[in-house]
């Protein structure tokens, strides 16, 4: 679905996404990292998770 996603937004001229996912979310962790994800920053959101930030670049 990530690699899906991706394909949208380069049909759409977009050059760079932003992902998030829970910390604990291994599968989603997994998805975006091998799909050329880079963590940027972790942060603990309302509800008291932490959450991490992706960027992905789309060549």
């Amino acid at each position: 679905m990530v690699r899906l996603a991706l394909l949208e937004c380069k049909k759409l001229g977009i050059d760079k996404a932003l992902m998030t996912c829970d910390q604990d979310n291994i599968g989603s962790v997994r998805s975006i990292v091998k799909n050329g994800g880079v963590l940027e920053n972790e942060f603990v959101n309302a509800e008291g998770h932490v959450e991490q930030r992706y960027w992905i670049s789309i060549k």
